[in-house]
């Protein structure tokens, strides 16, 4: 954008005269020009030739100037004009003298309430105009705040905005770019951005009066991935400590504005203006300049019932699951959105962990866990990890109390939250094998493979955890899997996850065996067509309640001769892996489309961060057919991240029987400080038309690559021939 200042900077667009470059972003730069035909100063923001040249991007484009034009109100920028001359498109927009909010809070300082109340009431005021429209404005934060030298707060910046009775092929969400920023979005939000409504602009401006008030936002440390994660889980810092000044009432009035359930926040900005005049009746501040006239007297929200003072938190609301991610993100939590984490449950008295569990127990705080160990002595001791899962309740946690691999026949998880950890001192492992071979002597034939269409490889696979509806956590446990040719021919796999489903590893080590050998390569490939895979998700059409099936590694690893996820259908994926690595022959994702009958195909978010992923076969593929035509999507954000190829393979392929420019909407590659090595092509899309390559210098944001592999490729040397280094 700094490139396109100098360039038209003293240049003319039309009647408009540029003057000064002051400023840009991801949708154009923006300049103080003369508009001569008026003989008045405007704002005027251009979208660079390149971006002009990308439908998605001039669709967005031309979207904020419509979603502004549709707003005429007191503390809302207007739209003047919108054009286009010698290849550029640019907005005409009301030019507002004054100094926008963040820098007004780093110069002078926090806000007292009185000012914090006024602003809030202001900015409230033109999202309840905005709503009255239709139009969310999903970017709300204190740099598209401007004050004015006379006081006023005046919202701008349409670029994320959206027409809220948009859908379907027209919402520019609808490959998912639209994401807001990560200091001020809400949980929804980060997670699907054709979500939000203005509960959405809500949660942004809590965050944004939480800044007034503080000096900084509710989440200012931590990577892209940490904040995210913090949105979806954490509660903010307690204001009342940060800020005693500030009231009991208007406490609860922004703890409630940043509820992570939108049904727990104020259903409009009126609702909010009427608690922020209830506060300032209550406290002698005057709002009357902030108050529009055309806001209907309400009565102020009350104290929650039995609250007199001190520390009221409802963020202890249901943790809801990102991410992050995106996905956010985020943010390194290791348990399962939306669930209770199984250790606080094994807790113990008064919350303290390190109780007994004759105290947790006498309590009735907690349930003493189950353990495996080498000799069972104890009621709730077992031998076997599937007989203390068969026997465990939900919430119950799982300690493993051994050394070395147990054999471990197919699982089923349905329903239940169960934590499976080491305990300190063992290194256990768990080796997923088929019935047959943890029971040689039973005459039964192997009934554990089951049925799963991912789109690209065949039905018949078999699985040595399937959870549904139910969340597993492991922690400091080694996983090992079966290889093909024990498994009958079923192309085997660690985990499959239903709809509901969620598995969280951290510390864990997962090996995936061989699925081809040497001397049997043709047939092995008749009898096993797909590569064994850590997790399946189940195509989750036609299942009620949620179609979203979750996966976070932390500090965990993967190696060996199979994909990391497998997936096709319908349905909502989130991976979030912090801080380990993945080495494997194969692909870290392959995902199918979806039957028409779906309604719409797999959404899929990766949060990616500080991990290493050399993935001999590429990273992710995305396929559809005619069988399953609906494209699925991806979305991506990775930080400091390392992203190893192979010489002639692709980081991101799609392939099936669309046109490329639906491929193109398909995929969004957000990037952080990561670094990718060997393979130059970045994208390949293969379609029903043509066949298109994108290099890494072409990719929509700057990346940073090197043709040249680094050390780094540990356990790739013995399946790969890749030199090994140090991670």
């Amino acid at each position: 954008m700094a490139e396109i200042g100098r360039l038209l900077e003293g240049t003319r667009l039309g009647p408009y005269q540029l003057e000064q470059f002051v400023g840009g972003g991801g949708m154009g730069a923006v300049f103080r020009a003369l508009d001569t035909t008026l003989d008045r100063i405007v704002a005027v923001k251009v979208l660079s030739r390149h971006q002009s040249g990308d439908e998605e991007m001039l669709r967005r484009f031309k979207n904020e100037a419509q979603s502004a034009a549709r707003l005429d109100h007191e503390n809302i920028g207007r739209v003047h004009a919108v054009g286009a001359e010698d290849g550029w498109h640019f907005i005409v927009f009301e030019f507002i003298e004054g100094m926008n909010l963040r820098d007004v809070v780093a110069e002078t300082g926090p806000f007292d309430l009185a000012r914090t109340i006024n602003v809030a009431i202001q900015v409230a005021d033109a999202l309840e105009h905005a709503a009255e429209r239709d139009v969310v404005h999903r970017d709300i934060k204190p740099s598209n705040i401007i004050i004015t030298p006379a006081g006023r707060a005046r919202l701008v910046d349409m670029g994320l905005a959206r027409l809220h009775q948009v859908t379907g092929d027209q919402d520019l969400t609808a490959s998912g770019m639209t994401l807001g920023t990560f200091d001020y979005i809400s949980p929804e939000q980060a997670r699907d951005p054709r979500s939000a409504d203005v509960r959405s602009d809500l949660y942004s401006l809590g965050c944004t009066i939480f800044y007034m008030l503080v000096g900084r936002p509710p989440f200012a440390d931590g990577t892209m991935v940490q904040k995210l994660l913090q949105h979806q889980q954490d509660a903010p810092p307690a204001l009342e400590l940060l800020r005693p000044d500030v009231p009991r009432r208007f406490v609860a009035v922004l703890e409630r504005l940043m509820a992570k359930d939108p049904g727990d926040r104020q259903q409009r900005p009126a609702e909010l203006i009427a608690d922020l005049i209830g506060v300032a009746d209550e406290e002698g501040i005057d709002v009357a300049g902030s108050r529009s006239a055309t806001l209907p007297a309400t009565e102020p929200m009350p104290l929650p019932a039995g609250k007199t003072g001190g520390s009221v938190l409802p963020w202890l609301v249901p943790v809801l699951g990102l991410g992050a991610v995106v996905g956010t993100l985020w943010w390194m939590s290791a348990r399962p959105r939306g669930t209770a984490s199984p250790e606080r449950e094994v807790g113990a008295v008064g919350g303290d962990p390190a109780a007994t569990d004759e105290q947790q127990v006498a309590a009735g705080s907690a349930k003493i866990p189950w353990r495996v160990v080498a000799t069972p002595v104890g009621d709730r001791e077992t031998g076997t990890v599937g007989e203390a899962i068969r026997r465990a309740a939900d919430g119950d946690t799982i300690e493993l109390a051994y050394d070395g691999f147990l054999d471990q026949p197919p699982l089923t998880i349905k329903g239940r939250r169960l934590l499976l950890r080491a305990v300190d001192g063992f290194t256990p492992g768990i080796r997923f094998v088929p019935l047959m071979a943890a029971m040689p002597d039973t005459p039964l034939l192997d009934p554990d493979t089951v049925r799963i269409d991912t789109g690209n490889h065949s039905e018949r696979r078999w699985v040595g955890c399937a959870i549904t509806a139910g969340n597993l956590a492991i922690t400091n446990v080694r996983l090992r899997l079966a290889d093909a040719f024990a498994t009958g021919g079923a192309a085997p796999a660690l985990f499959s996850l239903g709809a509901g489903a969620a598995l969280t590893c951290e510390d864990v080590l997962a090996e995936l065996p061989e699925s081809r050998f040497e001397d049997d390569t043709e047939m092995l490939a008749m009898l096993v067509p797909a590569p064994v895979a850590f997790v399946l998700v189940e195509d989750n059409a036609g299942f009620g309640g949620t179609r979203r099936a979750e996966v976070r590694m932390t500090r965990s690893s993967l190696t060996g001769d199979g994909l990391f996820m497998e997936a096709a259908g319908s349905g909502e994926v989130e991976v979030v892996w912090s801080g380990g690595r993945c080495v494997t022959t194969r692909q870290f994702l392959v995902a199918g489309g979806a039957d028409r009958a779906a309604g719409e195909g797999l959404a899929l978010r990766l949060s990616l961060s500080q991990s290493l992923f050399a993935c001999q076969g590429g990273f992710a593929r995305l396929v559809d057919s005619s069988a399953g035509p609906l494209l699925p999507r991806l979305q991506v954000f990775a930080e400091e991240c390392r992203f190893v190829l192979p010489e002639g393979r692709v980081l991101l392929e799609q392939s099936g029987i669309e046109e490329p420019d639906r491929y193109r909407a398909a995929i969004e590659w957000l990037d952080a400080n990561s670094r990718y090595e060997g393979s130059n092509i970045f994208r390949r899309i293969d379609g029903s038309a043509e066949r298109v390559e994108m290099d890494f210098a072409a990719s929509p944001q700057p990346l940073v690559h090197s043709s040249r592999i680094t050390s780094g490729t540990e356990g790739w040397s013995d399946r790969t021939g890749w030199d090994d280094g140090d991670p």
